[in-house]
């Protein structure tokens, strides 16, 4: 706000000469893009579009960082990514202005995943709710829940943490949230599967292959060579490319290990 001999006027009044003029600020202030048509300066100028800048980069940092952790929440990470090597392979100085370049539309997400090497897309696990397979301490029946971040299934290493509110949750070891909770030892437990014998979780895989004819009687004959149940399949195409959505039953994941390895082994099969 401004004044002049004591009125308050718009920022863009005409001064005369002899006029007392007062500037009143405010704390909360920031300046706007319409004043570089008001201001009469280089100098005021200059200053006004290096905060502009200063600021649309800071929010576009944001932006960058919110999309690319959405992002990665899709993906299973054993250890955190490091954005800095990543940055620097795709030619920025670090991971801030990485962000900024995916905030400001500069940058795609998907090529920032695809050089990150340490992960793989996340298995989505369906689990029969009322079941007790885990033994916690040596004690079973106890209420527990698995950790979305990791999905682990029986083979994996496995360890409980206390969870405020929500009891036990189940994570693989190497789990990045058990890393980022080391510093709180009284919060992990010893849990061990109990296992029947039986099938114990429906797994969903995706596979992306060349279409071409018989390749979904060739996927489907590979899960069924290792010992999997079929429980459902779809299949999308677009122009020479399928996508196929199976949901198996699996043991453990050692028999959903040798699942994928036999599909990724047929002719055509771009991606598990």
């Amino acid at each position: 706000m401004s004044k002049v001999n004591e009125r308050v006027v718009p920022l863009s009044t005409t001064l005369s000469s002899g006029e007392i003029v007062e500037i009143v600020t405010k704390p909360q202030q920031k300046p706007k893009l319409a004043w570089l048509d008001q201001v009469k300066t280089a100098k005021a100028r200059q200053a006004i579009r290096h905060w502009l800048r200063e600021e649309q980069y800071d929010h576009n940092v944001r932006l960058g960082k919110d999309e690319l952790d959405r992002e990665l929440k899709s993906y299973r990470a054993v250890s955190p990514p490091d954005l800095d090597t990543v940055a620097k392979e795709l030619g920025f100085s670090d991971a801030e202005h990485l962000c900024a370049a995916l905030g400001n539309g500069d940058l795609s997400v998907g090529k920032v995943i695809s050089r990150i090497a340490p992960l793989k897309p996340m298995r989505r696990v369906i689990r029969p709710q009322d079941r007790r397979d885990i033994r916690i301490q040596g004690m079973k029946n106890l209420m527990i829940q698995f950790g979305k971040c990791c999905d682990p299934i029986p083979g994996d290493e496995i360890v409980g943490l206390v969870t405020r509110g929500r009891g036990v949750t189940v994570h693989r070891t190497d789990c990045y949230n058990i890393g980022r909770i080391s510093a709180e030892p009284d919060r992990l437990l010893k849990v061990d599967w109990e296992l029947d014998g039986e099938p114990a979780f429906t797994v969903y895989l995706r596979t992306r292959s060349r279409d071409r004819k018989s390749l979904l009687a060739d996927i489907s004959g590979a899960i069924s060579t290792v010992g999997c149940n079929i429980r459902e399949s779809n299949t999308h195409t677009d122009g020479h490319i399928a996508e196929q959505d199976f949901w198996i039953d699996v043991a453990d994941n050692e028999q959903l290990r040798q699942a994928i390895d036999q599909i990724e082994h047929i002719e055509g099969v771009l991606e598990v």
